[in-house]
């Protein structure tokens, strides 16, 4: 029998240790990424008050019915980087190998922010009313959000080295246009804020190591 058990050992020491995981992990909502890098320009988040409020002059022409739009950064490239899916660190003096699934993004999906009064005008599902003006002056189709996006798992085989630390999570790419707009019915305004729209290109999983 105390055979038997040190033969399991020498060939866990030799061999390495190997595990079975699933991570249902994935998310595609911009807002809880994060970090988000652009190319140029910044998140409709970041704008300040004061900037508002100078970009707010570009849709100050009443007209008598409508939405005037303003695009301070149009279709500008951004790479981002989710939260962490998976931590593991390896104090033993073996290599440990996890057999990882991530549910990931994989075509382009369609996200729509706003701030001020626009924020509740514009709020909702449907592709129409004042989120579909913006997304068609701005050149995008909210109806195609639904159609064109898709998840599907990927498997990825993780090795542990001894003495080390891994992390996963999910990376990819994003587009991004925004700005102001403001809405007027019969030369009033009934809104008016910033707007933001955010087209997820892809997602894919990244693993990162380093030594504890």
């Amino acid at each position: 029998m105390k055979k038997i058990i040190s033969l399991c050992l020498i060939c866990l020491l030799v061999g390495g240790i190997q595990f079975f995981l699933t991570i249902q992990a994935s998310t595609d909502d911009y807002m809880a990424f994060s970090e988000i890098m652009m190319n140029e320009g910044k998140l409709l988040c970041n704008f300040t008050e004061e900037e508002m409020k100078e970009l707010l002059k570009k849709v100050e022409k009443r007209k008598f019915y409508g939405i005037s739009v303003y695009e301070e950064n149009k279709n500008v490239d951004a790479s981002y980087i989710s939260n962490t899916l998976y931590s593991v660190e390896n104090r033993g003096q073996t290599d440990v190998t996890y057999d990882i699934v991530v549910e990931v993004e994989t075509v382009n999906k369609v996200s729509f922010n706003a701030s001020g009064s626009l924020n509740g005008s514009a709020s909702g599902k449907t592709s129409g009313g004042i989120k579909g003006e913006i997304g068609a002056k701005c050149g995008v189709e909210f109806s195609d959000a639904t159609t064109t996006s898709r998840k599907e798992k990927q498997t990825m085989k993780l090795t542990v080295e001894a003495g080390s630390r891994a992390i996963i999570y999910l990376t990819g790419n994003l587009t991004i246009t925004n700005g102001v707009a403001a809405s007027y019915i019969t030369f009033i305004r009934a809104a008016e804020g910033g707007f933001e729209i955010v087209t997820l290109k892809n997602q894919y999983a990244r693993v990162e190591k380093a030594p504890i």
